[in-house]
């Protein structure tokens, strides 16, 4: 009787393999291979980030407190906003509580033995808020900026991936997306906003531009979500070259040809042109693969300094995503690979 049920049970599941449609097993296309020329120059920078040497310049301990009163009412800030940020930027690095922040920097204060008060935790939350944090811009003089656009989420509630795999969602979620606009040279980031989930890629990419007046822009880069007019026109206006791919199913325009789309015009010819590859050989011919640095930028943001907020209100988050922006750059300065591709 086993010996029957074992045989039914292989007939069936052999038949189920027989009708189960068959996979393609032609060999895909393999990918190009990349080896990196500065291995010695680009490990001391990796072993430099981990570096917890701290001190205070003379300049910071001047502008530690604050010397001029602010325009808001009420009581002046103590504090200078130097203070505040090399406090938050600490407690992004090194993933701190706000009370834990304080003892640390209390400390760093006694071991070098500075005449300096650090700041309340409370202190730091509250001027987190509409703190400005600038983001540097490495270029030289006369030199344009390629810029990468693309957004990435970040957590505030919720819960693990393998809680909510094995058990379910308990919890509601919330999400805020980060939008970066970063140096396709350097790997820096120059201009960032942080929205709700329900912003899209291009809005935010408007809002940004508006920060980037005055830059010499060079190539535009972005993925598909910013091929609208709006974008378009922001790249136009301030004299980018658009290197953004268009739909699939886009046509060429007739009548009254906006000026602002006619780099996209020119993109749906030249993809028509080449045939069937014609998207792919468009994309090699514009070097749009500088795109892929953001997303390892992003990569590298999670990896490093987490895929969490852990601030609770909107403008301090904010000013969290700034502030950890801000360590990569300083990071970036460090050292950054430099490969070469391997031809077969």
């Amino acid at each position: 009787m086993l010996s029957e049920s074992i045989n039914f049970l292989f007939t069936t599941t052999k038949k189920r393999l027989d009708m189960a449609p068959k996979k393609d097993l032609t060999p895909s296309k393999k990918k190009s291979k990349y080896r990196i020329r500065n291995w010695g120059q680009y490990n001391k920078s990796l072993v430099n980030r981990g570096s917890i040497t701290f001190w205070f310049d003379e300049n910071s301990i001047k502008k530690w407190y604050s010397v001029e009163r602010s325009n808001k009412p009420g009581r002046p800030d103590t504090y200078s906003d130097d203070a505040i940020r090399c406090g938050l930027l600490i407690k992004a690095v090194f993933r701190t509580a706000l009370r834990a922040l304080q003892g640390f920097i209390e400390s760093l204060i006694k071991i070098l033995g500075l005449d300096l008060v650090c700041p309340h935790y409370s202190v730091f939350s509250r001027r987190a808020k509409g703190l400005q944090i600038p983001l540097r811009r490495l270029l030289k003089p006369g030199e344009k900026l390629n810029v990468v656009f693309d957004s990435t989420g970040v957590k505030v509630f919720g819960e693990g991936e393998w809680k909510v795999r094995k058990h379910g969602y308990s919890k509601r979620r919330m999400w805020r997306k980060v939008h970066v606009g970063m140096c396709a040279d350097s790997g820096q980031v120059v201009v960032s906003a942080m929205t709700s989930n329900n912003i899209s890629d291009d809005k935010a990419m408007v809002h940004m531009m508006e920060a980037l007046e005055g830059t010499s822009l060079g190539d535009v880069l972005g993925d598909g979500a910013y091929d609208t007019i709006d974008c378009r026109e922001a790249i136009y206006d301030r004299g980018g070259r658009q290197v953004i791919p268009p739909d699939k199913n886009a046509k060429l325009q007739k009548k009254d040809p906006l000026p602002a789309l006619r780099e996209r015009d020119r993109a749906i010819r030249r993809i028509q042109e080449c045939g069937d590859e014609g998207r792919a050989l468009w994309k090699q011919e514009i070097e749009y693969h500088r795109r892929s640095r953001v997303e390892t930028f992003m990569f590298r943001y999670k990896t490093i300094l987490g895929d969490r907020l852990t601030a609770r209100k909107e403008w301090t988050q904010a000013t969290e995503v700034t502030i950890k922006l801000d360590a990569l750059n300083r990071m970036t300065e460090l050292g950054m690979p430099k490969s070469y591709k391997v031809i077969a």
